[in-house]
């Protein structure tokens, strides 16, 4: 089993795409050192650990929330076989969402990313087909250096911050919490995401997103 992206033939966990979307070198850690001091120049007292474990949960909620990082790969099952693991998807990333399927009529997703068919394999045919995956970094420091992060630190910078400051401020019996300032950051960050699982959508361009374009009942489900 094992599948490819459109960018070229890779096996599972070692993908020749990594590096496409490459942005300037050290840009994740500029960005991380801008955003501890902005924090540091309002609350002082905040530690470097503690920021670390806040910058990355809020990472990882951005991640999950938008699908912002997604790939269309291709797959294939062999012969008697019945499943697709879309997981390591790279040294850096790792898929958290299977968003669409095509190729196979009966299956299902065993969480996070394996793709099941349900139907009774044929020992003699192999399966063919593709995904559109969302994917999440592995952790802060697959974050920090991932060419997959693209213009993340830049475009999403603000939204990022906001992030932070909302998981700081919500911290409750510290010297820096407020309810007033969680509120305003947890709005905008969420916002943020908001933004960003639109763009996703789009597939990153200037389409409409699926879900406007074709209302329920031309999908065949009931709203209700």
């Amino acid at each position: 089993m094992s599948f490819s992206s459109a960018i070229g033939e890779f096996n599972i966990g070692n993908s020749p795409i990594e590096g496409f979307f490459a942005g300037p070198a050290g840009t994740g850690s500029a960005q991380q050192t801008r955003i501890y001091d902005r924090v540091q120049s309002v609350l002082g007292s905040v530690t470097q650990p503690t920021l670390d474990q806040l910058l990355w949960d809020t990472i990882d909620e951005f991640a999950i929330r938008s699908r912002y990082f997604q790939q269309k790969v291709y797959w294939q099952m062999g012969a008697s076989q019945s499943t697709v693991d879309f997981n390591p998807f790279s040294a850096d990333m790792v898929t958290i969402w299977v968003l669409y399927v095509f190729g196979l009529w009966d299956f299902r997703v065993d969480p996070p990313a394996v793709l099941v068919d349900t139907s009774n394999p044929v020992a003699t045919i192999t399966r063919t087909g593709y995904a559109l995956l969302a994917l999440k970094p592995v952790d802060l420091n697959s974050a920090l250096v991932s060419p997959w992060m693209g213009d993340f630190w830049t475009t999403w910078y603000e939204t990022i911050l906001d992030g932070v400051f909302f998981r700081l401020y919500g911290q409750p019996m510290k010297p820096w919490s407020n309810p007033q300032l969680t509120t305003y950051h947890g709005t905008r960050f969420r916002q943020g995401i908001n933004r960003a699982r639109d763009i996703a959508d789009r597939l990153h361009s200037h389409q409409q997103a699926q879900r406007r374009r074709y209302p329920y009942y031309a999908m065949g489900r009931r709203k209700n």
